[in-house]
Parts: C-alpha cells; sequence; structure tokens
C-alpha cells in the first residue's frame, strides 16, 4: 500500500508541470510584449513587471534584447542545445547586431544559462557571465530565492551592458586588484588625451599664431607657435609617462601623477609669467584700459587653475580679481601739461559726458570713466565696454544702444523646406528702426521616429531575428 501511494504521488507531482520543447514555449513577446516567458510562475508577477520595465530600459538605452526565460524542466534535453535552439528561432537581438541575450533558468535541472548572441560576445564574454551567476544568482537560488537571485544577476547584466568600465571590472579576477601602469595610460587616454587634442585642434585653427605676426589687440605675449605648445602639452607628458612606464614598480603611477601634477603647475607658472609680461608692457605703453580688458580675458582661466591648482592660483585668482579695480584707477598724468590727474566719481563724470555716452551709461553697455587734470582742468574719457550687454552699436547714431525687440516666424520650416522669420531692431537713444528677414533651418527627420528594420520590442512586439554562435556559460546548484 505505501509503495502504492508513493508511486501514485511522484506521478502527481511529475505531472504537476510540463516539460518543455523549443516548440511549446510560449514567446511572451508575441503573446503580451513582455521579456519574460515564465509559464510554471516561478516568479513573482510583481518580479516579471519589475524585470520587463528594467529590460525595456536596457533596450532603449543600448538597442540590447535580453529574453529571460524560466521554466520547471525541459525534459532530457541539453541546457546549451536547447538555448541554442530557442535562440535562432526566437531571433533575439537585433539583425544587424545580434546583440541578444538569453537567461535560461531550469529548475529541476538546478541549472541556469546566460546565451549570448555574436554581438556580446566581447561584452558579455564567458567569464563574465559565470562571475554574474556565481556571485549574485546561485547563493539566492539555493536558498530558494528566485525572485531575488534572478532580479540581482539582470542588475549586474544591466550594468554590464550599459557601462564598459565596469564591464572591465567585473572580468578581473576576485583577488584585490593593485594599480598598473596600464591603468594610468587608460586614464590619460581616455580622460586627459581627448581633452587635449581637443584643445590642441582648436588652437591649430585659431591660436598658435607667432607673437611677431599677431595684432597687440590679440596680446601677442600670450601667443604660442604650434611646436612650442604641441611640446609642452603633448611631447613632454609623453615623455613622463614612458618614463615611468619603463622603470615600472607598484608605486610608478603615483609617482608618474604627482610628476604630472608639478609638470602642469610648471607650465602654469611659466603662463602667469607671460601675463605679467603683457601687463608691463601695457603699463609702459600707459593704456590702462587694454589691461582692465586683457585681466577680465584671463579671469576664468585663473579660476579654473585655483580649482585645481589651489596652492597658489585660488589666492592668486582673488588677487587678479582685485587688479582689474588696481589698474582701472591707477594714477595717470595729463596728456597736454604732464601733471597728475584725478578720477571723478559718477555723478561728477556725467557733466563731461554727451548724451549718447550718457545713454551707454544708463543701459549699461558702456562704462565711462572721466579723469581732470588737476593743474589745466583738461579731461579724459576713458571707454570700457560692456561685453556681455544685449546692446550694440547702431548702424544710423553709432550709439551702443541698437538691440533686437521682436522676432516672429512668417514661414515655418517643415521637413521638405526651410522657413523664414523676422525679427525687429530699434536704438533706444535715436530711435532709429530696422527690420531683418532670417531663415530657420528645415525640419530633419529623427532616426527614432521611423520603423527600424531590425524590429523594436517596445513597437513591434517581436525579437529582432538576431542570432547565436553558442557562446555563455552555465552554472548549476
Amino acid at each position: 500500500m505505501r509503495l502504492l501511494f508513493l508511486l501514485a504521488f511522484l506521478f502527481l507531482t511529475g505531472a504537476s508541470y510540463a516539460q518543455y520543447t523549443v516548440e511549446s514555449l510560449p514567446n511572451q513577446k508575441l503573446i503580451n510584449n513582455s521579456y519574460v516567458s515564465n509559464p510554471d510562475r516561478i516568479l513573482s508577477p510583481a518580479t516579471v513587471s519589475q524585470i520587463d520595465t528594467m529590460l525595456r530600459g536596457l533596450e532603449a538605452k543600448t538597442t540590447v534584447q535580453v529574453a529571460v526565460v524560466v521554466v520547471e524542466s525541459i525534459g532530457e534535453a541539453d541546457v546549451v542545445n536547447f538555448s541554442q535552439d530557442l535562440f535562432r528561432a526566437w531571433g533575439i537581438g537585433q539583425r544587424e547586431k545580434d546583440n541578444g541575450l538569453l537567461i535560461l533558468f531550469v529548475n529541476d535541472k538546478r541549472t541556469v544559462r546566460f546565451h549570448t548572441g555574436y554581438g556580446l560576445e566581447g561584452v558579455l564574454p564567458d567569464i563574465t557571465c559565470k562571475r554574474i551567476q556565481t556571485e549574485f544568482m546561485v547563493p539566492a537560488f539555493k536558498k530558494g530565492g528566485y525572485d531575488e537571485g534572478m532580479l540581482a544577476g539582470l542588475a549586474q547584466v544591466e550594468k554590464v551592458l550599459a557601462d564598459p568600465v565596469y564591464a572591465q571590472e567585473l572580468r578581473e579576477p576576485e583577488k584585490e586588484r593593485t594599480a598598473t601602469m596600464l591603468d594610468l595610460i587608460i586614464f590619460l587616454s581616455v580622460l586627459v588625451l581627448p581633452l587635449t587634442l581637443v584643445v590642441f585642434g582648436f588652437k591649430w585653427k585659431s591660436g598658435f599664431r607667432d607673437s611677431k605676426y599677431a595684432s597687440s589687440a590679440s596680446y601677442p605675449g600670450m601667443q604660442m607657435t604650434k611646436a612650442r605648445w604641441a611640446t609642452l602639452y603633448l611631447f613632454l607628458p609623453a615623455l613622463i609617462v614612458a618614463g615611468f612606464g619603463f622603470n615600472g614598480g607598484k608605486d610608478a603611477p603615483g609617482f608618474c601623477l604627482l610628476a604630472l601634477y608639478f609638470y602642469y603647475l610648471a607650465t602654469c607658472l611659466e603662463r602667469l609669467w607671460r601675463t605679467q609680461k603683457v601687463i608691463r608692457n601695457f603699463l609702459q605703453a600707459k593704456r590702462y584700459q587694454q589691461i582692465v580688458e586683457f585681466l577680465k580675458s584671463q579671469q576664468w582661466y585663473w579660476l579654473f587653475l585655483g580649482v585645481f591648482f589651489p596652492l597658489p592660483f585660488l589666492f592668486y585668482f582673488f588677487y587678479h580679481l582685485a587688479r582689474k579695480r588696481i589698474y582701472r584707477n591707477y594714477p595717470r598724468n595729463c596728456k597736454q601739461c604732464g601733471q597728475s590727474m584725478y578720477k571723478l566719481s559718477e555723478k561728477q563724470d556725467d557733466e563731461y559726458l554727451s548724451k549718447e555716452q550718457l545713454k551707454e551709461e544708463e543701459l549699461k553697455s558702456v562704462d565711462y570713466d572721466v579723469w581732470k587734470c588737476k593743474a589745466c582742468g583738461a579731461t579724459d574719457a576713458w571707454i570700457y565696454t560692456n561685453k556681455k550687454s544685449k546692446y550694440k552699436a547702431c548702424p544710423k547714431c553709432n550709439t551702443n544702444a541698437y538691440h533686437s525687440i521682436s522676432r516672429h516666424t512668417i514661414t515655418a520650416a517643415t521637413y521638405s523646406s526651410s522657413g523664414n522669420g523676422e525679427e525687429k531692431f530699434v536704438c533706444e537713444f535715436c530711435r532709429y528702426e530696422e527690420t531683418a528677414v532670417y531663415t530657420i533651418a528645415q525640419l530633419t527627420q529623427s532616426s527614432s521616429s521611423g520603423s527600424s528594420s531590425g524590429g523594436s520590442s517596445s513597437s513591434g512586439g517581436s525579437w529582432g531575428g538576431g542570432s547565436s554562435g553558442g557562446g555563455g556559460s552555465s552554472s548549476s546548484w
């Protein structure tokens, strides 16, 4: 009797779930556009919903398609062969990229399988798949935490596919890593070198004029030849990195960064020396206005250095700001009699300004300093233009009071033709008005608005037609 009862129990237990084949397994992408096939309800509905949200966002960000299949049994079929057949039957991943991933969980075999498309084999190599399974999924599966383990594994997959740097870290051995020269070279290559090359490319076109060819308005003392700039900011830093790289040693990266820090600090001090030279030249020529304008043009640069090199440039930055006022109020002599002059107050200098100049001061487009000779009473006006002002010189009266007052579209741009609009300008001093016509660029069709040739999971309700060569990894518990 006991034997019959046991056989009946085993029969009923074995018949409580299906043994799925590739053909009988429900493809939820075609049914309800879900990324999860969970016919035996091993995962909770809340987990399925969470996975769908995660994988839908991942596909929108990276175009990678991930299918999750969770079943009790696939019978006697081999997990790897079943995964390969299922992957090809469903066509997981975009056809042009083969960037699909199948995560198959088979409960009665106590096995989880990552099966990757051709396009993901470099991003998700076998060692990375294995590590995600053994570290983040299998420990939870052993305790019956199927929801917890699947979510933890998918979170790691999302990180790897969305962040190449994290993918590289996950491939490293589990032992504690130490910094290598390769880490430093990668850091410099990824962050420093591209920025340097961008600046170099920009300056190659406009900023490398030799001082003897540059106009005085361009501050010739600050100009550098192409060869000098490339030597200071490309060739010599590369020699420093190469020198520490050949010498090796575990402390080489730290010493290399320290050497680069002090080297770039030295280049900044050299620039400060050139700045001082420009100011001295202007001071000798008594061109105080040019000194103030020059200090304004350098302001953001020294603020940047004050952040990265607090000692000494943070303190110098505040001195740099104070110098603008110092040189604006710098003592000067009368051009007529050579005697000393004094600066009038804002109210006092209004007596010596024209109506146009008073209007410019009212609009804050220009600020005038009037100096008066103590001996002969002669006056001299110094002009400081506000480069941030919305006003510019009027084409009629030349007063800096001309600005835009309205702008409207006449013909809207379409996907087949450009449009045009009308902008109205007026001078606040002489009331001169002018209307100008401007062109509105033709609209362009966004690539995301059309249907993808590979298919989109969010709109098409199907996989993209990708294929796999059998890459991936499996883990059991």
